[in-house]
């Protein structure tokens, strides 16, 4: 085989696997947004909770330092994702090889 199609089927390879790490991560981190919303949202709390109590200075520093590193995981997830799986697809399919300012064999140029 050739090695840009081996590169290629690895990237791809790479980018499957990383799918199912992706989506467990994004609903990691839709559970941390969910979390400091509920304990940290006035609104929410006020709303859906029926509580006028304030929240926890502490706790609500705790989950947003949570809820940033997890977006960070995710979004290096996603990128690693795409580009494993882009960089894949361009080494797999085909391309000319040819110049495309060079006339095709055969013909002169006048």
């Amino acid at each position: 085989m050739d090695r840009d199609l081996k590169i290629g089927l690895v990237l791809i390879g790479c980018a499957l696997l990383l799918f199912p790490l992706t989506m467990n991560l994004m609903q990691e981190h839709d559970d941390a947004v969910k979390e400091h919303e509920r304990e940290c949202d006035m609104e929410y709390r006020l709303l859906v909770l029926n509580t006028i109590e304030s929240p926890d200075p502490v706790l609500c520093g705790e989950l947003e330092d949570e809820k940033a590193r997890k977006t960070t995981y995710f979004l290096g997830s996603v990128g690693l994702f795409v580009v494993s799986g882009v960089g894949g697809l361009v080494m797999v399919l085909p391309y000319e090889t040819r110049d495309p300012k060079q006339p095709p064999p055969g013909r002169e140029l006048r």
